[in-house]
């Protein structure tokens, strides 16, 4: 994998483990706590009706509006880090400007809350957003939201051979079963090839046409990326959850596995991953259109 793919995969991390790692959190808890009902859910939420406002509560407790803050920083900062690629000055900072562009905070959060909005069922969003006030709930979305400010991640960049042999056996082993759990790295992957995809075939629009690679080279190219970041996408992955969790005990990080793999756990996961799945299919998207109206247009030969 290439520093600019990996740069992308910490992009789209510092998202998904912001915000899909929280809900399922929540629902976990609800196996060692009074367990959450429908006559609960309902008589909390009682005063709040609104699908929408359901929703806008769920994205400001679980640290979603917290993270998309951030993102626009993150990713020119990541960007700014990264070796300079063979291309002019002006064309450079065009494609930095619509990459920043692409990752809209604003998009992005309308395209999650879009999805919610259409999946909504009124019992498990109201469970959810019980859950996301449980005191565990409220720790570890504390801990994911620190996790990815831009400092946080250039830190974890800096110091992630310290902190992964710091780690004991027995911690990365639990680790490796709460990626197994969430399916995280899977989904890193997906998301990391659908802005590479973007990226690359407008990127070869641009260069002299005896040195376009055809459609099946830019497949080719595409799946034998997928197979060589699976180790270092699992890697980061791993990191990325060791980092955010360094304060939780051992036996949180079982339970919160336990709470995973509960009915309501394992279905907010899902929900949250095809949510994040469609912002990076958008945002790959905004990024090819962007770059074929201010990019491609302009300098193509």
């Amino acid at each position: 994998m290439s520093k600019r793919n990996l740069f992308l995969l910490a992009i789209l991390m510092s998202v998904f483990s912001g915000c899909t790692l929280t809900p399922t959190e929540k629902n976990k808890l609800a196996i060692n706590e009074r367990p959450v009902t429908v006559e609960h859910a309902r008589d909390s939420m009682k005063n709040s009706h609104d699908k929408q406002e359901v929703i806008n509560q769920i994205l400001s407790k679980s640290g979603t509006d917290e993270v998309l803050k951030q993102l626009p920083v993150s990713v020119a900062m990541g960007f700014d880090q990264q070796p300079k690629p063979p291309m002019k000055s002006r064309e450079y900072k065009q494609f930095r400007q619509n990459l920043i562009d692409a990752y809209d905070p604003i998009k992005i959060r309308k395209t999650i809350s879009d999805y919610l909005l259409s999946q909504y069922e009124t019992e498990k969003f109201y469970a959810l957003l019980i859950l996301l006030d449980r005191p565990l709930v409220k720790k570890m979305t504390a801990l994911e939201v620190a996790s990815q400010t831009p400092q946080a991640i250039q830190d974890m960049m800096q110091t992630g051979n310290i902190i992964m042999g710091q780690a004991s056996p027995k911690r990365l082993e639990i680790i490796h079963a709460l990626d197994q759990a969430m399916n995280a790295t899977e989904m890193a992957i997906d998301m990391q090839m659908m802005i590479s995809t973007a990226t690359m075939v407008n990127m070869n629009k641009i260069v002299p046409v005896d040195q376009q690679m055809t459609k099946n080279q830019l497949t080719n190219m595409i799946d034998q990326m997928r197979v060589q970041s699976k180790f270092p996408t699992q890697q980061f992955v791993h990191l990325s959850m060791v980092y955010a969790y360094q304060t939780v005990s051992e036996a949180e990080l079982e339970e919160y596995i336990r709470y995973m793999k509960s009915d309501i756990g394992l279905w907010s996961t899902q929900i949250f991953t095809s949510a994040w799945l469609e912002v990076s299919e958008n945002t790959a998207d905004r990024l090819s259109e962007l770059m074929d109206k201010t990019f491609v247009r302009e300098n193509v030969l």
